[in-house]
C-alpha cells in the first residue's frame, strides 16, 4: 500500500466535502487523521435546510464557490439534466466510489489513490473521476472505455 500524503505534504491541500450519500464516519475519521479539512452536509448547512432535502442543484454551488473536492456515489449525477448543469457550472472536482462499495472497500479506494486525488484536485481543472483499484480514471476515460465495450 502506498505511503499516504499527509496534508502537509501540499503547499495549499485540498478540503473535502463528503457528500450525504456517504454514510458513516469513517471516511472522515481517515482523511482527518491525514491532516485534511472535511466537510459534510451536516457541517455546511443548517439541521432546517437538510429537513427540506438537499438537491445536487442545491449543494454544488455552495461547494463549487468555496473549491472543495467532492466523495461521492451518485453514479448517475452526469445522466441527469439539471444535476450535470448543477455540476458543470459549480465546477467541483469530484470523486465516485462505486454505488455498492462496503466502508472498508472505500478507504481502500482512498489509501490507493489519496496522492493521485490531491495532485489532480490541485490542478484546479474541474472534473468528475471513478476511483478504482487500480487507477482513478476521468469521465472522459470512462466514457471511452464504456463505448470501446459496446459491440
Amino acid at each position: 500500500m502506498p505511503e499516504l500524503p499527509h496534508a502537509s505534504s501540499w503547499a495549499a491541500p485540498p478540503e473535502f466535502y463528503i457528500d450525504e450519500n456517504m454514510h458513516g464516519r469513517s471516511l472522515r475519521r481517515c482523511i482527518v487523521e491525514l491532516g485534511y479539512q472535511v466537510h459534510s452536509p451536516a457541517s455546511v448547512f443548517t439541521r432546517e435546510r437538510l429537513e427540506q432535502g438537499l438537491t445536487d442543484e442545491d449543494w454544488l454551488p455552495v461547494i463549487g464557490e468555496k473549491g472543495w473536492v467532492v466523495f461521492g456515489r451518485d453514479q448517475n449525477i452526469l445522466k441527469r439534466e439539471l444535476e450535470l448543469q448543477a455540476f458543470l457550472k459549480a465546477k467541483v472536482h469530484m470523486f465516485l466510489f462505486p454505488g455498492d462499495a462496503t466502508r472498508d472497500h472505500i478507504i481502500e479506494l482512498v489509501r490507493l489513490n489519496l496522492a493521485q486525488i490531491c495532485a489532480l484536485a490541485s490542478a484546479r481543472r474541474p472534473n468528475v473521476y471513478w476511483l478504482r483499484r487500480d487507477s482513478v480514471i476521468s469521465y472522459e476515460e470512462r466514457r471511452a472505455e464504456i463505448h470501446r465495450r459496446r459491440p
